[in-house]
């Protein structure tokens, strides 16, 4: 699958403003600094100017979060499941988010989405370490809850920010609550993922 700009979406809610991505019929990836831990939330495509009003149905200690969206015919996006994976091996790997960066215009002015472009790699404690490519989008603030692709896979969430670092999808697979969302009767597959990712060059 890939990166699909369409599922793009720029979130706000109470604990603060960032980046997450649809995958699935409703429900959005995002960051936990970003959705909270309850509460209402509003998402809106890249590119469009109309809010839509989601909630938080799963917020984890590994960072992670998801909303479920109120209306997600006003997201228009492809009803495909998600491939999500886990970095594996000593190289670091490439990988690609869409997600938004901090500005000045109104909030109900559209906005398209930036690219971020760079490499994780696995620490040993299983964190995934960012790396930034010198042509890529600033890791920024609002960058945090966009999805991480390494290929086709989800291998994580960025958290933007001075030392940008990476939710990996591992650690949130690890949580009971995550995989009964998105996993076969709660058992989520992970693709190892080594570099250099499938379908993406190394930068």
């Amino acid at each position: 699958m890939g990166i699909e700009r369409a599922r793009v979406v720029e979130v706000r809610a109470r604990a603060g403003a960032g980046s997450g991505y649809l995958v699935g019929d409703r429900l959005v990836l995002t960051a936990a600094g970003v959705a909270g831990r309850s509460g209402p939330a509003e998402v809106r495509p890249a590119g469009t100017g109309r809010w839509v009003a989601a909630s938080v149905v799963w917020s984890g200690a590994s960072g992670g979060a998801v909303l479920d969206v109120d209306d997600p015919s006003s997201l228009m996006a492809s009803p495909d499941r998600m491939p999500w994976g886990r970095v594996s091996g000593r190289r670091p790997v490439a990988v690609m988010a869409m997600g938004f960066g901090p500005s000045a215009a109104p909030a109900d002015w559209p906005r398209d989405a930036d690219r971020f472009v760079g490499h994780v790699a696995l620490g040993p404690a299983g964190d995934l370490t960012v790396t930034a490519s010198p042509v890529s989008a600033p890791a920024t603030a609002g960058m945090s809850g966009a999805a991480l692709f390494a290929g086709a896979e989800v291998v994580g969430i960025l958290l933007g920010g001075d030392r940008p670092r990476a939710v990996p999808s591992e650690a949130m697979a690890a949580d009971p609550g995550f995989a009964a969302l998105f996993g076969d009767r709660g058992l989520l597959a992970l693709v190892p993922v080594t570099a250099p990712a499938s379908g993406f060059p190394i930068l």
